[in-house]
């Protein structure tokens, strides 16, 4: 699991937000779109040697959206299984259950953060480092995380063994682009 692990502490810490940018007008609101998400992640997939296979299933219980996430070198894997709910049985009706299913499992899968496009200028005042998260203000009110801090090594443990992400670290400390480094970079 360790190859799998790293290589999603790499790309949970450099793929942007996904932008809500198509519109639900039974909800007055806006989503993204399956096809967005996954344009948006493939090039941070690529990259990490990750691969997603997402397939239909049915049991005893219904159907589901099965997602796998592969790391490509070691073969260590994780899944997981969505409902597929559909109230009127048409193709129409089962075609955008299927759409939804992926959409949430890949989403929650691989923890992506779906932002509203227009942010009040969050993103545009953040660092343009890519392992920021564009859609999340900064807190300044937050301590610095360095190399120096009693925190550190126990930041950077939990990164590696996947019980935090950067985005869960950022959430108690500011930082910098240097530190994000160190933090995801393995020995």
């Amino acid at each position: 699991m360790k190859a799998l692990l790293k290589a999603l502490v790499g790309f949970q810490s450099e793929c942007p937000a996904v932008k809500k940018s198509a519109d639900n007008p039974f909800f007055k609101s806006k989503y993204a779109t399956l096809d967005a998400i996954q344009h948006h992640i493939q090039p941070y997939l690529t990259k990490y040697g990750l691969v997603v296979i997402q397939k239909n299933i049915t049991n005893d219980n219904g159907l589901y959206v099965m997602t796998e996430v592969y790391e490509a070198n070691s073969n260590e894997s994780i899944s997981s299984v969505f409902p597929i709910i559909v109230q009127k049985n048409t193709p129409q009706e089962y075609g955008s259950a299927v759409s939804y299913a992926k959409r949430y499992s890949l989403s929650g899968l691989l923890n992506l953060i779906i932002a509203d496009e227009d942010d009040d200028g969050n993103a545009s005042s953040q660092p343009t480092n890519k392992a920021v998260v564009e859609s999340a203000p900064v807190d300044n009110n937050l301590p610095w995380l360095n190399e120096k801090s009693e925190s550190f090594d126990k930041v950077k443990k939990a990164l590696e063994e996947g019980k935090a992400t950067l985005a869960d670290v950022r959430k108690k400390f500011k930082v910098s682009k240097k530190v994000s480094e160190l933090l995801t970079k393995t020995n």
